[in-house]
């Protein structure tokens, strides 16, 4: 069961920075929240500490401003919970120019994430839901797909039905191929359940979560800049956050131009349809000119 309060608290081993160790000996999982701002990422995150620890209201713009860490003990795991602002859209590069908070992210889920959860709301994934999930490969790298579960709020629209069955059904294509890429792992949370019906759904993640450290051996997620973070142990913090800042500013850029932004192709068929529609436009076009031409040059 979760506890909450002094009962739930460990003060946190400082991570990152000491000799890496599997999560089956240390027991200790990280869970790193991410998607779009305003899709429940929060109120999750509270669901998961079983207690409101990270700020979470309804609001016009992003409430969430900066990371934030939450702990507390599951079964024989210490579960630490990693909110994260809105470090995934293409807007990150004028509100993180130095890479200083997408730096905090890395050194806070040091030595890595055991499992990333992508928060979207139920019947409401969009376009910002598509660019948030590239944002998340962009910043950890498209490895990251295999440690990733969908979590979807507003599991109270379910009414009932089975959220597997809704996936597979949904005529929303970008979707159905975000679940496919992340294994099939997926859950649905409603964030304002009473506690027994909210420990089950933790439950339920916690076992999606648990499969995950057993396929990878009880390794975290890993890759050159959390190799770099757990070589720093002996700098200081602000030391520390410039060196990851800077390596992350190194990477070349890998977001698609403005724009241009991944969307799934149309089918065959539509693609055809479309061309073909595009290709009598031009002719129409090209036939409104040549009638107006031997008007202008008789006038």
């Amino acid at each position: 069961m979760l506890l909450s309060g002094s009962e739930a608290y460990r003060p946190p081993v400082p991570t990152g920075f000491q000799e890496s160790r599997s999560a089956l000996q240390e027991r200790r999982l990280r869970l790193l929240l991410a998607g779009r701002s305003g899709t429940g990422k929060s109120a999750t995150g509270n669901s998961i500490l079983q207690r409101k620890h990270f700020l979470s209201r309804l609001a016009a713009t992003a409430v969430t401003r900066a990371c934030a860490t939450g702990s507390c003990r599951w079964a024989s795991w210490d579960v630490e919970v990693l909110d994260t602002p809105d470090l995934f859209s293409p807007e990150v590069s004028q509100a993180d120019p130095g890479f200083e908070e997408r730096g905090r992210c890395y050194l806070l889920s040091a030595p890595g994430p055991h499992a990333v959860l992508l928060v979207t709301q139920l019947g409401r994934f969009t376009s910002q839901d598509v660019r948030a999930w590239q944002g998340v490969k962009v910043l950890f790298g498209a490895g990251i797909a295999a440690r990733t579960v969908v979590v979807f709020t507003r599991r109270e629209d379910l009414e009932g039905g089975s959220l597997q069955q809704y996936v597979r059904d949904t005529d929303n294509r970008a979707l159905r191929e975000l679940v496919a890429e992340c294994g099939g792992r997926c859950c649905a949370f409603d964030n304002r359940v009473a506690d027994g019906e909210q420990e089950a759904q933790v439950r339920e993640l916690m076992g999606l979560v648990e499969e995950l450290v057993r396929d990878h051996g009880g390794a975290p997620y890993t890759n050159d800049v959390y190799r770099l973070a757990q070589t720093l142990g002996g700098l200081s913090p602000e030391e520390r956050l410039r060196r990851v800042a800077e390596q992350l500013a190194a990477r070349p850029p890998t977001w698609p131009r403005a724009g241009l932004w991944w969307w799934p192709k149309p089918p065959p068929g539509i693609r055809y349809k479309l061309g073909l529609a595009a290709l009598l436009g031009s002719l129409f076009m090209l036939y409104l000119l040549c009638r107006r031409w031997p008007e202008a040059v008789t006038a």
